[in-house]
């Protein structure tokens, strides 16, 4: 069975529940996943390459381009990543075969909870402050240039050293980090796109792996205030004003009695 699919963030916006809270929302969208091959199995699993994305085949590089030329595949893609899946039972067929696209529905579903895996944004060459959350030092008492320092870093005569691991300044993003626990909210089969209750690692049109663990939780989604369904406004009846009776006896006289 399936569990994986790769995707691209989008970027965030907002939704409320029908209960009217306000839910932090991270659109996704779901390129085509295909499988361009197979590797050797590992102990229980079987890993197959998925490429992601769509891209033209002269566009790629020469080692990939010919690998998917013997393929049989007339189209490239963006990245080929590895996926480990289950071992199927004994006389049950493979979850996949080379040439299959791993369909969104088939995996993901609302109200499915799921750990998203990302790249974090890079932020290059980044202070304490910045990068571990360091209050800084005391702006006053002298030290006019050393309130965003890090301080001290030794340990005494003992060990004499400056331990492993000390937080100082340095390269800061470009980690792969993991989130758990968050929903899915929404999915659009029309344009790929999947809602996540919650922020995901990453910047805007970079790849991230939807896993689901398993679990499922209740989602009401107002999808009217959230732009995915029209509001529908109330229906008004048009009051019409009730035309006079007119007696007979008030009624308009006659060409002959006009006349005499």
């Amino acid at each position: 069975m399936v569990t994986t699919v790769f995707a691209t963030k989008l970027g965030m916006t907002q939704a409320w529940t029908k209960a009217g809270k306000r839910v932090a929302v991270t659109r996704c969208q779901v390129e085509p996943n295909v499988v361009v091959g197979t590797q050797p199995a590992v102990q229980d699993h079987l890993i197959f390459e998925i490429g992601y994305g769509a891209k033209k085949l002269k566009n790629m590089s020469k080692p990939l381009r010919s690998r998917l030329e013997k393929g049989g595949f007339s189209f490239g893609v963006r990245q080929i990543t590895g996926l480990r899946v289950a071992k199927p039972a004994e006389g049950e067929a493979a979850p996949l075969q080379v040439g299959q696209e791993i369909a969104l529905d088939q995996v993901l579903s609302v109200g499915d909870v799921v750990q998203v895996q990302g790249v974090t944004k890079g932020r290059g060459f980044a202070g304490a402050m910045k990068r571990h959350g360091f209050h800084g030092g005391p702006k006053t008492h002298g030290q006019s240039d050393r309130g965003r320092a890090v301080g001290s870093i030794g340990a005494g005569t003992t060990p004499g050293r400056v331990l492993k691991g000390q937080r100082m300044p340095g390269h800061f993003g470009t980690e792969t980090q993991t989130v758990k626990g968050l929903v899915v909210l929404h999915i659009d089969p029309s344009t790929k796109e999947v809602w996540l209750s919650g922020p995901v690692p990453g910047f805007a049109t970079s790849r991230v792996v939807i896993e689901k663990t398993g679990e499922t939780r209740p989602v009401e989604l107002d999808l009217a205030s959230a732009g995915l369904e029209p509001v529908s406004a109330p229906a008004t009846e048009v009051e019409t004003e009730a035309q006079p009776e007119v007696p007979a006896e008030a009624s308009q006289p006659t060409t002959e009695e006009v006349a005499a």
